[in-house]
């Protein structure tokens, strides 16, 4: 049983992967840590041995898009799915989780937003 250091939260946000040797990847952040991401792939694949990594994050802010670059070490690589390990005590990498599960949380909000019988914007409430 592998154990994780730290808790991994569900995400999904689109990245473009870049590495020196070939093209560039495209996919998803399927879930992600302080120390590391599992990405789906769409489109490209990584070469063997790849060992390094550019993730370039796309978040959508609810009214633009930003984009976060950060460094990754490949752990794993199979067919259409990567994990990747961020460097420790990289504190960048660490404000752009917490801004990607930031404007998460905030899209899922806002996504739950419905309009009450006077046209105005509600929030829903989940039980």
């Amino acid at each position: 049983m592998e154990k994780r250091i730290a808790k991994r939260d569900q995400i999904q946000v689109d990245i473009e992967i870049a590495h020196p040797a070939a093209s560039r990847c495209y996919g998803y952040a399927e879930n992600i840590s302080c120390t590391g991401v599992s990405i789906v792939l769409r489109k490209g694949e990584l070469p063997p041995r790849q060992r390094s990594v550019i993730l370039n994050f796309k978040i959508w802010t609810g009214t633009e898009t930003l984009y976060r670059k950060i460094y990754a070490r490949v752990v794993r690589s199979g067919p259409g799915k990567i994990a990747l390990e961020f460097a420790r005590h990289d504190f960048t990498a660490d404000w752009i989780i917490r801004d990607l599960m930031f404007y998460q949380r905030n899209n899922d909000k806002t996504s739950r937003m419905q309009r009450n019988s006077y046209g105005l914007a509600q929030d829903r409430l989940i039980a």
